[in-house]
């Protein structure tokens, strides 16, 4: 009988998940453990150095936000020269401008949000959680698809900064990878078996710590030992609301005010009315206005990961790590994250936070429950995060169709610039009626967001899928 059931970003990640559950782990476990082999398999997607939140509810009991955000560097006094790293434009879109290198780096959460995460709420040991990552990395796994056409864009202008990221995307001889090439991460083995030995501690305040703060000062970036040391997880409660009898419990960043806006905008339109798109449109429309008022968008390269098992345990968890700072410091195999060069991100600069304050984020994981049943839900992809979860849970909520059908189902994305409002959307959209510039994809695009779910549904086998989109996938224990 199935106990567990993972989806993530790539086969090899949900399979990771899987693996953990294998060994009697519950649905925590099972996403932590995948969460970390994502740092190893998809590259450019998500890494180590990563900002982190994670939505956890006990079986039968209420859901816990874990905040494992970046930090604003410079408790031990440093300044980025230049602020927020060295400028770059990617050939990405219409040209993405960030900065990178070391002064672009923020202090990482995720090591220690995976940490607490699964030894608050998991039952394994945190060695056996990380067993199959540390196996990826030293062992090999086939490089994802959508690694292998996202760092084409990227992996010049950022991956190649220093040796250790440029590993990460070409072979040896300098090609790049290509998708199924098998790539080892034996750097990456090394950090990842210290923390499995000694804690996510060495990453604040061991040998990882010394090493990275260390070069990180000593080439121009503002993240110290000071900084490190003093990184804290925080536990609250999420932010919540009622939908048609369901309990959803959000995060309380940008991203999720503006679900939590669209789920109740969108529980108010009926399906059967006849502008249903329309209406859609109009509630996307105002989210979007009231969330760009605050931030214009937020972070690039996401991952997510859902798992719930048969108690009820369900557990949702969004990493990022910007654009990639392009660094990965020697005798490290960890890429840190660019947060502090997203242009983004801070609209008003990389020094106007605190030292220690977290940076915003559009990220935001999902739990929603209703008597017995419960379902977890999450997205990567940008400014398009919240809208791709709202569409893909209006969806799914009912029960009518499958997880895979909703997620599958065509979306739509209106943004603003100077020449007024543009609906994005994909095939099977109809965008009759619309007054507005329009631009109609030919197929399900990655830029739609990738959507991961799966539930629990009293009297139904658990249920999920991965977002075809960005090669997401599902694997059962």
């Amino acid at each position: 009988m199935t106990q567990v059931i993972v989806a993530a970003g790539t086969r090899c990640s949900a399979q990771a998940g899987a693996d953990v559950a294998a060994l009697g782990g519950n649905a925590v476990d099972a996403a932590v453990g995948a969460t970390i082999a994502s740092w190893v398999c998809e590259p450019g997607m998500t890494a180590i150095g990563s900002a982190l939140l994670g939505l956890v509810r006990p079986a039968g009991g209420q859901p816990y936000l874990v905040d494992g955000l970046t930090a604003q560097p410079g408790l031990g006094g440093h300044q980025a020269t230049p602020p927020g790293g060295h400028r770059i434009t990617m050939p990405y879109g219409p040209g993405v401008e960030t900065g990178v290198g070391a002064g672009s780096v923020a202090v990482p959460g995720g090591p220690a949000g995976v940490e607490l995460l699964q030894q608050e709420w998991g039952r394994l040991s945190w060695p056996e959680v990380l067993a199959p990552a540390i196996a990826l990395a030293r062992d090999g796994f086939a490089y994802p698809s959508v690694s292998a056409n996202y760092l084409p864009f990227s992996g010049e202008p950022i991956y190649d900064l220093t040796p250790g990221s440029r590993a990460i995307w070409r072979h040896p001889d300098g090609r790049p990878r290509t998708a199924g090439d098998q790539t080892c991460l034996p750097d990456l083995a090394d950090d990842l078996e210290r923390l499995a030995a000694h804690g996510a501690s060495d990453f604040y305040t061991g040998v990882l710590a010394e090493r990275i703060s260390t070069w990180i000062v000593e080439h121009g970036g503002a993240m110290s030992a000071e900084d490190l040391a003093a990184y804290a997880v925080d536990v609250r409660e999420p932010l919540c609301c009622q939908d048609d009898g369901w309990h959803v419990a959000a995060c309380d960043t940008i991203g999720g005010r503006l679900l939590v806006d669209l789920i109740a905008g969108f529980s108010a339109i009926d399906s059967a009315d006849d502008d249903a798109a329309l209406q859609l449109i109009d509630c996307l429309g105002k989210g979007i206005e009231q969330r760009d008022a605050i931030l214009r968008r937020a972070s690039s390269s996401t991952t997510q990961v859902c798992a719930v098992d048969v108690h009820g345990n369900a557990c949702s968890i969004t990493t990022s790590t910007g654009y990639g700072s392009g660094v990965v410091v020697p005798g490290t195999g960890s890429m840190l994250n660019n947060m502090l060069g997203e242009l983004e991100l801070l609209p008003h600069g990389p020094n106007v936070l605190q030292p220690g304050q977290r940076l915003p984020s559009n990220m935001t994981p999902m739990i929603a429950t209703r008597e017995d049943d419960v379902v977890a839900i999450g997205a990567a992809g940008a400014d398009r995060i919240s809208s791709a979860i709202a569409q893909t849970w209006r969806g799914m909520k009912s029960g009518a169709i499958t997880v895979s059908e909703a997620i599958g189902a065509p979306r739509c994305h209106l943004r603003y610039s100077e020449e007024g409002r543009i609906l994005e959307y994909e095939p099977g959209f109809d965008p009759d009626g619309f007054s507005g510039n329009t631009h109609g994809f030919d197929h399900a695009h990655m830029y739609f967001g990738g959507v991961q779910a799966v539930s629990r549904r009293s009297g139904s086998p658990l249920d999920g899928a991965g977002d075809p989109r960005r090669g997401g996938a599902v694997a059962w224990a």
